[in-house]
């Protein structure tokens, strides 16, 4: 099925029926996944989907439906009963108009032939070599799983003022998941690669952390209760930045009174050593794309500059509420049109990892962490549990740590107690991240 001329269907369809104005989205993914297991290749699945979502709009009154298409005729009843919806919604007073324009941007790494073609003797290949590679680093380590998942992406979006834009993308993950035994003593750290292609991918690499932090997490315990310093890695901080600081920058938010950052527009909220971007462009990071869910070309654009806060993140509708334009930032579930982050980027620093880690006088190495997407964003409070982790005494390594909750302010934390941030950065899906020393936060232990 071609998804434009589905599209062309659709809308005309809805205009014949009524409608002030209609968008139709419709994307087109193949996937496959592939997962091996310490009894080794388990299993393989492939599949196809054409998913849509409708926005329909009789003057104020609006309604989103989304569904599995299986052929180019089923537009037709999908817009029949979402025209028939709309006319019972109730009036929204905010909603004004639909995007009044749509475009693209030019885009690099973010199509991988090797993904799109579904070869898949390659990416089986990857499995065995993950579960393979752990017992070779460590005699104590081994992988419990690894898991490669692919998908080739086509996706188009047109409304009632613009003709379709189409554009296509691929998606790779890898994930190994080893185990450390020693005497008595287990611990275990999942790793991860994710991206449009494989240009980054280091399988090595990646297995190689993933052994180290298993291994250095063996005989585990927790430490005495107390503020310590804490060097955040990239991965954990970018998953607080996920939890805590995007969903404040969101529009919706700001407008709905659930975000600290209400008001705070141009005014310093971190610390000035941090800036931080969204970037819906950038080349091989995740969620990058032509255009968002809304069919506006994605741009980048600074959101903190050095500590202050000098943009919300817009879709059409909140934009039109600020009386502002959209950042490229629409993002679509299967009820909701709403602004959401791409691709974050964190500005490094000048200090490495190993010169931070010297300085500690007494402090926390975090790894890893779950629970950090049960804090608050709405009063900026984070409560985490460390599951992968080191404490360190005047730059020496102690003791592995884990089952102890770190918490917080974020604005404290990122503000006026956050010392250094590092010059290396990783690659962690959609956000390149630094290391951050933090000088104090409140931990819970024993």
């Amino acid at each position: 099925m071609d998804i434009a001329e589905i599209i062309e269907r659709g809308l005309r369809k809805a205009e014949a029926l009524g409608a002030s104005e209609a968008e139709i989205f419709i994307a087109r993914e193949v996937s496959t996944s592939i997962t091996g297991t310490v009894k080794g290749l388990e299993n393989i699945e492939s599949g196809e989907s054409i998913a849509t979502s409708l926005r329909i709009a009789i003057g104020k009154k609006i309604s989103i439906q989304t569904c599995i298409l299986s052929r180019a005729e089923d537009i037709d009843k999908v817009v029949e009963d979402a025209v028939k919806i709309t006319r019972v919604a109730p009036e929204d007073r905010d909603w004004v108009s639909l995007p009044r324009s749509l475009g693209k941007t030019p885009l690099y790494y973010i199509v991988d032939d090797r993904i799109k073609k579904h070869n898949l003797d390659m990416f089986i290949d990857f499995v065995k070599r993950g579960l393979e590679k752990s017992r070779e680093i460590d005699g104590r380590a081994y992988t419990s799983e690894a898991k490669v998942q692919l998908s080739y992406i086509v996706k188009a979006i047109g409304n009632s003022s613009y003709s379709p834009v189409e554009s296509e993308k691929t998606v790779f993950s890898y994930i190994v998941e080893v185990k450390a035994v020693e005497n008595d003593e287990e611990s275990g750290y999942y790793n991860y690669y994710a991206a449009p292609t494989l240009n980054e991918f280091n399988l090595d690499k990646v297995v190689e952390d993933a052994v180290k932090i298993a291994v250095k997490s063996l005989r585990a315990k927790p430490v005495e209760t107390g503020n310590y310093q804490v060097l955040f890695t990239p991965r954990v901080f970018a998953s607080i930045l996920s939890a805590l600081i995007v969903p404040a920058v969101r529009a919706d938010m700001v407008i709905k009174n659930r975000s600290p950052l209400k008001n705070k527009l141009y005014s310093e909220v971190l610390s000035e050593k941090l800036t931080i971007i969204d970037d819906g462009a950038a080349p091989n990071m995740l969620n990058s794309s032509e255009f968002d869910d809304e069919g506006i070309a994605t741009m980048r654009k600074t959101v903190f500059d050095r500590g202050t806060l000098v943009t919300y993140l817009y879709d059409t509708y909140t934009a039109n509420i600020d009386g502002k334009s959209s950042t490229g930032n629409a993002r679509r579930t299967s009820s909701l049109v709403y602004p959401d982050a791409t691709n974050i980027i964190v500005l490094p620093g000048t200090e490495s990892v190993d010169s931070i880690e010297r300085d500690v006088k007494k402090g926390i190495v975090i790894y890893n962490t779950i629970g950090e997407w049960l804090s608050n964003p709405v009063n900026g409070y984070l409560n985490a549990t460390i599951t992968n982790g080191i404490y360190i005494e005047n730059g020496e390594e102690k003791q592995a740590v884990k089952g102890i909750v770190i918490s917080g302010n974020i604005y404290e934390i990122l503000g006026r107690n956050l010392a250094t941030i590092s010059k290396e950065y990783e690659h962690i899906g959609s956000m390149l991240a630094p290391s951050i020393l933090v000088e104090k936060i409140s931990v819970a232990g024993k």
